[in-house]
């Protein structure tokens, strides 16, 4: 079984996927806040990270949607909602698409819309040199953040994941989002989907949000976290968690 985390005990079930640069931890400043009474939520850990860091795989975003797959049918879990950050949020339409009659709804937090990842040459080339180089990671912290911060917090974020990460797995999650476009598969789903982005991201904006996703999924709604980057529940954790559990409380089943 791939690894994962746990967290709560409600009715209502959520699965969330991390970022490129996150673990089964990434979502743990935020969650520490969670309505636990009424929430569970389950962490998915990819292949090639954390506690499956050392399991083989694809290292790409369908076998991310079947092993999503293998653990709500291990967890039991019948309906539930699913989000993600950035590529996790990719990973969590696929998901949807994948079983639309058990996904309720989907929150992306700066997320990847439908149409997958950028294909500028100079990000790609960013991407593949942070598969082996902490500071190129940072540099993507830093610039997801719009250069706001101290280079600690950079540093911080990257470090706290770096020697869990197997570059191969980092490198081809990346190369595959950058091909990956569900747009057209992603229009037939019903549910309601959440974009969450941050006030100052520089690519998961708000106008990017409302020329993807919103013209994508006819239920969309987008929402702007205040003084937030490409880190929102990192960044303003509780403004965070309290959107998406709003959300959540309406719209999932």
């Amino acid at each position: 079984m791939k690894s994962y985390k746990l967290i709560g005990f409600g009715p209502k079930k959520v699965l969330l996927f991390p970022g490129l640069l996150g673990t089964q931890d990434a979502f743990n400043q935020m969650l520490k806040y969670a309505d636990l009474e009424n929430f569970q939520y389950a962490i998915a850990e990819y292949r090639g990270y954390g506690g499956s860091k050392n399991l083989p795989g694809l290292f790409n975003l369908r076998e991310v949607v079947i092993d999503a797959y293998k653990l709500v049918e291990f967890l039991g879990w019948k309906d539930f909602a699913i989000g993600g950050h950035s590529i996790g949020a990719l990973a969590a339409q696929m998901v949807a698409i994948a079983m639309p009659q058990r996904v309720g709804s989907i929150v992306s937090i700066a997320g990847m819309s439908a149409k997958g990842g950028s294909r500028d040459p100079d990000r790609m080339a960013l991407l593949n040199a942070a598969a082996n180089s902490a500071e190129h990671r940072e540099q993507m912290v830093a610039g997801g953040t719009a250069g706001r911060y101290t280079p600690g917090f950079a540093r911080t974020e990257v470090a706290a994941t770096f020697d869990s990460i197997d570059p191969l797995a980092f490198a081809s999650y990346a190369k595959d989002a950058s091909q990956t476009d569900v747009s057209e598969e992603a229009k037939n789903l019903p549910m309601p989907i959440l974009a969450l982005v941050g006030e100052h991201d520089p690519a998961c904006s708000e106008q990017a949000a409302r020329a993807t996703t919103s013209e994508i999924y006819r239920t969309a709604s987008v929402e702007v976290i205040a003084g937030a980057g490409h880190y929102p529940h990192c960044e303003a954790p509780i403004a965070t968690l309290t959107l998406i559990e709003k959300f959540l409380s309406t719209s999932a089943r």
